[in-house]
């Protein structure tokens, strides 16, 4: 199995619908299984209602929640990111009939598209875990090595992923930093509290004979004295340290409060919702890009420029290589993420214990659990092609990624409508369980939908929008 600088002109052939088939099936696979994780942001299952489950491990509610997270949750959006570095290939290989637009020319405008069309999902329908916004970018950062062989693109994704996981140690060293200053602060309380209680009784407030708690009254007035706050109390520096690792210790457990304010903050009006939101979504488009967006997907898009280039996504390994390699690297992703749940509930309970315990942080290995499981994925449902008698469930995934663009919308519009305040309201009402019947219904909408469009038109409707605006001209769409 040599590598090769790119498909061959055969293979950029073997399409359904403009597309290659077995992208469609990965992507529609990746598109219903994406929900199962963003219908937590929807519905209000935050990441505190999560660290509640977490934190008792015989419950239902954890075995569940555990299972999702490790089958799912990140999973799907790198395989999406792997189908869409393969479709960049596609893309500037491609020439439109009777068009003067390049494939070069072509990717840039759609990856344009995608970064407006981000911007909307995020500022307009409020959605901060939005893809698109990041994807476009990315896709253009990456457009100059869409034609390096095959080998080096291996190199490049295994690049990105190893600085993924040098940004998730670094973040771990900080929060070492934070708790090592935290502490120094809190000597330095001691000592005011120390000197406060020595002085009290030199000055004679308190005395010697006095109980526990009587010296701890009487110390208290002390600091609360005028004299007594001037020479004791922290700079702002050390207020500052305090505060971090405080706050940050209390964003690790449940908060009820905290709970009870952002369900009442996500049940209001569009334009308090909007306010409520904004800072959220500016931060994951923005430093969100920059600290991990841009690692975490140019590795999924190089690795998908690298499969494409090997023949991987036109069925040219033997069965047993597809099935062994999803076998392997399931099983990979899975011990990767049996030690990231194991550690979370460690990490919640008790950060410091963890300290000690462990030298990396809980989700050192996640961009190599994200990659394994979303490419073994792959590789089963590249296996599951070469059998004939699951043909009609792979067309189904097809139909679903043909319209993947359009699925993804209408997944942010259902889910906006159904949870959201200015929508039906239902944010935080439902159990977990009952999050996932509901993207049960919408997957039924999305599949029945998808297969029927089919039926009569060529192209979902945002892709034809934007196949239109792109080649800047109406295209027939109706078969």
């Amino acid at each position: 199995m040599n590598p090769t600088p790119g498909p061959t002109p055969a293979a950029v052939q073997e399409t359904d619908a403009g597309r290659n088939f077995s992208l469609s099936v990965i992507t529609g696979f990746a598109i219903l299984g994406l929900l199962l994780t963003s219908i937590w942001n929807f519905g209000g299952f935050t990441q505190q209602l999560q660290a509640l489950y977490y934190t008792n491990v015989k419950d239902s509610n954890y075995k569940l929640l555990s299972t999702i997270s490790i089958l799912f949750e990140g999973k799907m959006a790198t395989m999406l990111a792997i189908s869409f570095g393969a479709g960049i290939v596609l893309l500037v290989q491609k020439k439109e009939p009777n068009s003067s637009i390049d494939g070069v020319d072509a990717h840039i405008r759609k990856q344009i598209c995608l970064i407006i069309l981000g911007l909307f999902v995020g500022l307009i329908l409020l959605w901060p875990n939005d893809l698109l916004f990041t994807f476009g970018i990315v896709g253009i950062l990456l457009f100059a090595f869409w034609n390096l062989p095959a080998k080096s693109l291996f190199i490049a994704a295994i690049v990105c992923s190893m600085i993924y996981c040098g940004k998730n140690f670094w973040n771990y060293a900080d929060d070492k930093a934070d708790y090592k200053a935290y502490l120094v602060v809190k000597s330095i309380e001691k000592k005011f509290s120390d000197d406060s209680a020595a002085r009290s009784i030199k000055l004679g407030f308190v005395k010697s004979k006095d109980s526990a708690s009587q010296k701890e009254i009487l110390t208290k007035k002390i600091l609360a004295d005028s004299l007594a706050k001037k020479n004791d109390t922290l700079n702002s520096k050390q207020v500052e340290e305090k505060g971090k690792w405080e706050g940050l210790l209390k964003s690790l457990k449940y908060d009820s409060a905290n709970v009870a304010a952002d369900k009442k903050s996500m049940r209001q009006g569009y334009s308090k919702m909007w306010f409520y939101l904004k800072e959220r979504v500016q931060n994951k488009e923005s430093s969100g890009v920059y600290a991990i967006g841009v690692w975490e997907f140019s590795a999924a898009m190089f690795l998908g420029m690298a499969l494409l280039a090997i023949g991987f996504f036109h069925r040219r390994l033997s069965s047993a290589t597809y099935l062994i390699l999803s076998v392997v690297l399931i099983s990979l992703g899975v011990a990767f993420a049996f030690f990231r749940i194991h550690t979370t509930t460690l990490r919640i309970t008790d950060y410091v214990k963890y300290f000690d315990r462990f030298a990396i942080p809980y989700n050192q290995f996640l961009p190599l659990e994200k990659l394994f499981l979303a490419t073994g994925y792959a590789s089963l449902l590249m296996w599951l092609l070469k059998l004939q008698s699951l043909q009609g469930l792979m067309k189904i995934f097809s139909a679903v990624g043909r319209l993947a663009l359009t699925n993804y919308f209408l997944q942010v519009l259902i889910g906006s409508f159904w949870f959201y305040g200015y929508g039906l309201g239902y944010y935080g009402m439902f159990d977990q369980w009952e999050l996932y019947a509901a993207v049960a219904e919408i997957t039924l909408v999305q599949i029945v939908g998808s297969v029927f469009w089919l039926r009569y038109y060529k192209l979902g409707p945002l892709e034809w929008a934007m196949k239109s605006i792109i080649y800047q001209k109406k295209f027939p769409n109706h078969l």
